[in-house]
């Protein structure tokens, strides 16, 4: 049984477009964007000198609503 999820991510090939159809025509909100990179992203993501571009945005502004 599933009784949480924390995130959804997606992986976009254009990061503003993506951004804009969600905010403009899903009405969700932008909360913030960060650039990940090091160890961590690498292994996370399972490549060397890995960059990984994030964007988080919510469609409610109730605390523990898992953002996109």
């Amino acid at each position: 049984m599933i009784r949480q999820i924390y995130h959804v991510g997606l992986t976009v090939s254009d990061m503003d477009r993506s951004i804009a159809f969600y905010r403009d025509v899903l009405g969700l909100t932008l909360q913030g964007e960060l650039l990940m990179e090091g160890p961590e992203t690498e292994t996370i993501f399972q490549r060397k000198n890995c960059r990984a571009k994030v964007a988080y945005l919510n469609g409610s502004d109730k605390i523990g609503m898992p953002p996109v």
